[in-house]
């Protein structure tokens, strides 16, 4: 009995409690289409965990110090490329879809390899070039992607398992919510484990100080690229889940807003967290965007995305974010620890 109460004394309820709740939250999201077949709460909840996938690209980039401006553009490219490999040539879905987003990367990688020589602002101004020449091309380039009328996508095909169809994506919204599901999950556990591991130090290495790094023997070429290319191919696969959701692809779906919204959904939910932060910001401001754009004022969901970076900025700075807010509020009024202040040292 000694030992029980020993045992129970030595459990870290400080971890294991909110990491609880986050279980439990998880649980709760995925039983979301159980309890409702509603289609604007699953379409929206599709596109936030869209947008959440891409805002994780843009933060891998921005942990290496390079502010990367053309993220939609390596949307468009994996969009492009799935519609095309299965509405222009015929190709099965699942393989296009796997080769939409190396297509994406390998163009990261291409890409990568020349623009981050320069670094810096003129990385940026490069990027957003970039995005700007996909949408021309894309535009222009008729015979491939039929210009301004665009590809009609078709939806993944059903999953069927020993004669028994599975799943159908004709059917309901449900199935493209666990593709999201699986596809956030996937992308969050890789860049997880490059947070964590020897690689996503090196790479906060050299944007905390990278004339410091090149004296350690670090090559900052390498890891950039390295990481503009892993970001490249999940964005590409959240453009094509985004263009087979919405069965289209035009050259106007994706530009500069998409970029600033992607950039503005890392900055909001904390550019400090791989994962958490992209993830918190995309799904305040996604919803948030919807509802502002029911609403019949021109220029006001620009002025309020601009505000609540301003506010999370003044108030959170150091890229802590709104997911900060999470172990604060734990720490703070949960087990009402306070936060350590060195006396200043007397005269």
């Amino acid at each position: 009995m000694r030992y029980f109460f020993k045992t129970i004394h030595l459990i870290d309820y400080k971890n294991i409690v909110p990491k609880t709740v986050i279980g439990l939250f998880i649980i709760l999201i995925l039983l979301i289409p159980v309890f409702t077949r509603n289609v604007v709460t699953l379409s929206t909840l599709i596109m936030t965990g869209i947008w959440a996938v891409a805002a994780m690209g843009f933060t891998l980039v921005l942990r290496t110090g390079q502010f990367s401006l053309g993220q939609s553009a390596f949307m468009a490219l994996g969009g492009y490329a799935s519609a095309i490999l299965t509405a222009q040539m015929g190709l099965p879905f699942w393989p296009s879809f796997l080769v939409s987003g190396l297509v994406s990367g390998l163009i990261a990688l291409l890409v990568g390899m020349v623009v981050l020589r320069v670094g810096g602002i003129y990385f940026s101004i490069i990027t957003l070039a970039l995005g700007e020449i996909v949408r021309i091309i894309a535009l222009q380039w008729e015979p491939l992607t039929r210009g301004s009328r665009g590809i009609i996508a078709s939806a993944p095909p059903p999953i069927i398992l020993g004669g028994h169809e599975l799943v159908n994506f004709n059917a309901s919204l449900a199935p493209y919510f666990y593709f999201m599901i699986c596809l956030v999950a996937v992308t969050g556990l890789v860049f997880w484990r490059i947070g964590e591991s020897r690689l996503g130090r090196t790479f906060a290495g050299t944007a905390l100080n990278p004339v410091l790094a090149e004296h350690q023997g670090i090559y900052l070429m390498k890891y950039r690229v390295i990481a503009f290319t892993v970001a490249g191919v999940f964005t590409g696969y959240a453009g094509a889940l985004y263009t087979h959701f919405l069965q289209v692809i035009t050259p106007m779906v994706f530009g500069l807003w998409q970029s600033i919204q992607i950039m503005i959904m890392s900055i909001v939910g904390g550019i400090g967290s791989l994962v958490g932060g992209p993830i918190v910001g995309s799904i305040l401001l996604y919803n948030l965007g919807e509802y502002l754009s029911r609403l019949d004022t021109p220029g006001l969901q620009s002025f309020l995305f601009g505000s609540v970076v301003v506010i999370v900025v003044m108030f959170l700075p150091q890229g802590a974010g709104l997911v900060n807010l999470w172990e604060r509020f734990w720490n703070k009024v949960v087990w009402r620890e306070e936060e350590y202040e060195p006396d200043e040292p007397e005269d």
